[in-house]
């Protein structure tokens, strides 16, 4: 790739005129691949699903009335590594309303894990423990419990952590919960 760029600068301040101009080249080749993301979100069958570019992030909509949305979300994880997944609250508005609220992981196998808890309007639990999510073919279901006492709008807004195997760094997807 060559990048050729030329700079023209002109004072007229009392002062001559001045001008310059700039040349500069570059050329390489990136060594770097770009890759589809390695965990994807899909819709889930509860509540009203909106998935944003690439797959990795998403609003969940969901309304108080119904105690249990038993699936929102779908984390699939698209590579042949086990990963591991989390969730953790990062900003809210209006959860002083939510008297019980519970976002988990679920599957089909081994039961859920616990991540965000929200009691009597406070959080209990703001960042989930560490989840299994096996190699491709494997997915993850995002759940939510919650009961309200009124009909007021809350958003819940969470990263999705997504642990790179063998490493101590982690991907973050958000995710958007909107409450009404």
């Amino acid at each position: 790739m060559l990048v050729v760029g030329t700079l023209f600068l002109s004072l007229n301040l009392l002062l001559p005129t001045i001008s310059a101009s700039i040349y500069a080249s570059l050329s390489g080749q990136s060594s770097v691949p770009v890759a589809p993301p390695p965990v994807i979100l899909q819709p889930g069958t509860a509540g009203t699903s909106t998935i944003y570019t690439n797959n990795t992030s998403a609003e969940v909509s969901v309304a108080a009335p119904t105690p249990t949305y038993d699936y929102v979300l779908k984390v699939v994880n698209q590579m042949p590594d086990s990963w591991k997944i989390r969730l953790a609250a990062y900003s809210q508005s209006n959860i002083g309303r939510l008297d019980n609220c519970t976002i988990y992981f679920r599957n089909l196998s081994d039961g859920t894990s616990g991540q965000i808890y929200i009691v009597s309007g406070s959080y209990t639990q703001q960042t989930g423990p560490w989840y299994d999510l096996p190699p491709s073919p494997a997915e993850r279901y995002l759940a939510i419990t919650l009961q309200a006492n009124s009909s007021e709008v809350s958003i819940i807004n969470v990263y999705l952590e997504i642990l790179i195997p063998n490493k101590t760094t982690y991907a973050k997807y958000i995710l958007t919960f909107e409450i009404t």
